[in-house]
């Protein structure tokens, strides 16, 4: 069960970044002001969007696992 939340993650990762490049072209071609903006928009999410998941996926790791013992044996 966990890897397919780990592959719909990844694949919702790619397709936000894809998005946002697929954004920064079209304003590129039509000579919008606005492509600059969306180009560091892009190479920001392209940092950021990898590491938000990767954080998720630690944090619904530990909180899966973290079911078992915390109690103090209660």
């Amino acid at each position: 069960m966990h890897m397919n939340k780990k592959r719909i993650a990844a694949v919702l990762g790619l397709m936000l970044i894809g998005l946002l490049y697929a954004a920064v072209l079209v304003l590129a071609f039509i000579d919008s002001s606005f492509a600059r903006s969306c180009l560091m928009a892009a190479l920001f999410g392209t940092i950021v969007i990898p590491a938000v998941i990767y954080g998720y996926m630690i944090f619904v790791g530990r909180r899966d696992e973290g079911g078992d013992g915390e109690d103090g044996g209660v």
